[in-house]
C-alpha cells in the first residue's frame, strides 16, 4: 500500500466519521411562512425539533428575538410534542426560557415544540435564535446529545408584502385533556410533607393556569408540585386546568385518609344515642308524672 493509499483511507475514514456525527446530531429549527413582514403585521414563528432517528425524552433552551424590532404577542404550547413542562415557556426581556420532558420519548423529523406568535415594530433586519439548547436523550442515564440549530432571518420593511390567504383559526371549544392529580411525599421535596402532582395537555389554545380547592377552601392558582395546605388529608382536593381560551377540566382527589367517614359516623351515632336518650328521659318523667298525679 502506497503512502498516498494510506492517505487517501484516512481522509474518507475522518469524512464518513464526520457525516456519521451530522447525520445523528438533533436539529432544532426555527420556521415561518413569511421572512418579508411589513410594520405592524404579525407572524407566527414555529419551533420544531427533528430527533435524526434518536429517541428524546427531555428539551430545554432559550429564544432570544430583538425588543426593538418584534413585540411577543402570544406563546402557543397547545399542539406540543412536550407532555410535561418543568418550565413553561414565558416571555422576558427578549427572552423565552423553556424546559420540558417527554415521558416514553419521541423520535420524528418535525415535532413543534412551540409556536410564538410576534408583531412588527418597526423596519430592520433581524433573526430569532435559539440558544443554551440542551436534547436529552430517553436513555435512563439523562445523555445530552448534539444538536443542530437553524434560527430564523427576517427583514420588517413599510411597504408590505403581497398579502397572502391565510387560514381561518378554529376557535377552540374543548376542554383540556382528562387527567388525574395524585398525592404523594418524599423526603426530599416539600419537608417529606404531602404535595400533589398533577398536568395535562390542551391541544387547542394550550394550557393557561391550574386551580386547586381543599375541601371548603377557596380556588387558588397553582402550580405542579402543590404544597397542599390541608396535611390531614381528610378532605377533597379538586383541581381545574383552564385554557387560553378559557376552557376548564376538572379532575377530584377523593379524601386520603380512610378513617373519615369512621369519625362522621361514630359523630352521628352519638348524636342519635343523645336523642334517645332525651326522649327517654322524657318519657320517664311523664311516666313518673302521670304515676304521682293520681
Amino acid at each position: 500500500m502506497t503512502k498516498f493509499q494510506k492517505i487517501k483511507i484516512i481522509f474518507v475514514a475522518c469524512f464518513l466519521l464526520f457525516v456519521a456525527v451530522s447525520v445523528h446530531a438533533a436539529e432544532i429549527t426555527v420556521n415561518s411562512d413569511t421572512q418579508s413582514i411589513g410594520v405592524g403585521e404579525q407572524f407566527e414563528a414555529g419551533f420544531f425539533l427533528n430527533t435524526k432517528y434518536e429517541d428524546i425524552n427531555a428539551v430545554e433552551g432559550k429564544i432570544i428575538f430583538p425588543e426593538t424590532l418584534l413585540e411577543l404577542k402570544e406563546i402557543r404550547d397547545g399542539n406540543s410534542i412536550i407532555n410535561f413542562w418543568i418550565e413553561r415557556p414565558k416571555a422576558s426581556g427578549g427572552e423565552v426560557l423553556f424546559s420540558g420532558i417527554i415521558p416514553g420519548g419521541y423520535s420524528s423529523k418535525k415535532g413543534l415544540i412551540m409556536s410564538v406568535i410576534f408583531q412588527s415594530l418597526q423596519e430592520g433586519r433581524g433573526s430569532i435564535k435559539v440558544r443554551d439548547i440542551k436534547v436529552l436523550l430517553n436513555d435512563g442515564k439523562g445523555t445530552e446529545t448534539d444538536t443542530a440549530i437553524s434560527n430564523l432571518q427576517f427583514m420588517i420593511s413599510k411597504q408590505a408584502p403581497t398579502p397572502q390567504p391565510t387560514a381561518i383559526e378554529k376557535k377552540d371549544i374543548d376542554m383540556p385533556e382528562v387527567f388525574e392529580p395524585i398525592v404523594t411525599s418524599d423526603t426530599t421535596v416539600f419537608e417529606g410533607k404531602y404535595f400533589l402532582v398533577f398536568t395535562t395537555q390542551d391541544k387547542g389554545s394550550g394550557i393557561d393556569h391550574y386551580e386547586v380547592r381543599e375541601g371548603e377552601r377557596p380556588f387558588v392558582i397553582a402550580e405542579s408540585p402543590y404544597l397542599l395546605q390541608n396535611q390531614n388529608l381528610d378532605k377533597e382536593i379538586i383541581v381545574k386546568a383552564v385554557d387560553k381560551n378559557g376552557n376548564e377540566r376538572i379532575a377530584v382527589v377523593p379524601s386520603q385518609k380512610p378513617g373519615v367517614w369512621y369519625k362522621n359516623y361514630l359523630l352521628f351515632a352519638i348524636l342519635i344515642i343523645g336523642a334517645l336518650l332525651v326522649v327517654y328521659i322524657i318519657w320517664i318523667w311523664r311516666f313518673l308524672w302521670k304515676k304521682y298525679r293520681k
